[in-house]
């Protein structure tokens, strides 16, 4: 009998991609195809390691396959809770089963040949059966990539250009138009641009900078006090959020003279507007410096 490694790493990985791609149906969760590739392959590899070393007793045992699923179920979901991720796992489990179940009844009607050995089910394919996951495995890939490019597309025509005017200065930067944005002003109902402190520093008072230099934006009293002794008390307020991966928490916002979204002849002005600023980087590729409400496109 003859085991051919690159047929069985496709068979374990169009396996193991449909069991992780059951499990997010069942748990109605929307997974990257990318980590259910990822995952599908290292279930995969561990396969192709009790095959060629047989004499590692300890990666046969129950407790070493446990681990494995454990390591899958993170790499294809990353559940956030303990409760979600025992979820997960226990759907994953069922979804095996599913499969197992379907597996061992292909080889009875088809009569194709294969072996159990510690745990593992092991199948030589007719041609025709190795083609199928060649072609499910090649499917897999290009559905990966199409993804990621698809993805990379439709957020780079969600980046439009933004001009910030605040007293007598303007400052010009790439915005990104996120759905999930709708902080608004509880005073005047205004939509709020989330914007990067470092992108508009330069057209800030300076006691207003030096909050945020001094990282004091936390620092309700320090805020109050700074705020309140300058002449621009009027334009600057605090805005409650809770969205930046922070619950409860407070930005300091300011109603600028105007903005301008767009270029060219889609140029849109806006006046009745807050800019609310925020220390940290919005994106980690510097592709865009701040969140823009659709209302406002």
């Amino acid at each position: 009998m003859k085991i051919y490694i690159d047929v069985l790493v496709m068979e374990n990985i169009v396996m193991n991609y449909l069991i992780l791609l059951l499990t997010a149906k069942f748990i109605r969760q929307k997974a990257s195809h990318l980590r259910l590739f990822l995952g599908s392959l290292v279930g995969a590899a561990y396969v192709v390691v009790l095959l060629l070393m047989p004499d590692l007793k300890i990666y046969y045992t129950t407790l070493a396959k446990f681990a494995l699923s454990l390591l899958i179920i993170a790499i294809a979901f990353s559940p956030a809770k303990l409760t979600l991720f025992i979820k997960t796992l226990a759907v994953f489990y069922v979804s095996t089963f599913i499969f197992a179940g379907a597996a061992f009844a292909f080889l009875y009607l088809n009569q194709t040949g294969g072996f159990v050995r510690n745990g593992i089910v092991y199948i030589w394919s007719s041609k025709g059966t190795t083609l199928f996951f060649a072609v499910a495995t090649v499917g897999i890939i290009i559905r990966i990539f199409w993804d990621i490019v698809q993805q990379r597309i439709s957020k780079e025509k969600l980046l439009i250009p933004l001009k910030i005017a605040f007293g007598n200065g303007t400052t010009e930067l790439s915005a990104l138009v996120d759905t999930g944005n709708s902080l608004y002003d509880p005073l005047t109902n205004s939509p709020v641009v989330v914007v990067e402190f470092s992108a508009i520093k330069n057209i800030l008072p300076m006691e207003i900078q030096s909050i945020f230099d001094e990282s004091k934006e936390n620092d309700l009293d320090s805020v109050t006090k700074i705020v309140s002794d300058s002449r621009w008390l009027s334009r600057f307020r605090l805005i409650p959020f809770t969205s930046l991966g922070k619950e409860n928490g407070m930005l300091i916002g300011f109603r600028p003279d105007y903005i301008e979204v767009g270029e060219n002849t889609e140029k849109k002005g806006v006046t009745d507007v807050i800019i609310g600023i925020y220390n940290r980087a919005l994106s980690k590729n510097n592709n865009y410096n701040a969140l823009l409400s659709p209302e406002l496109v």
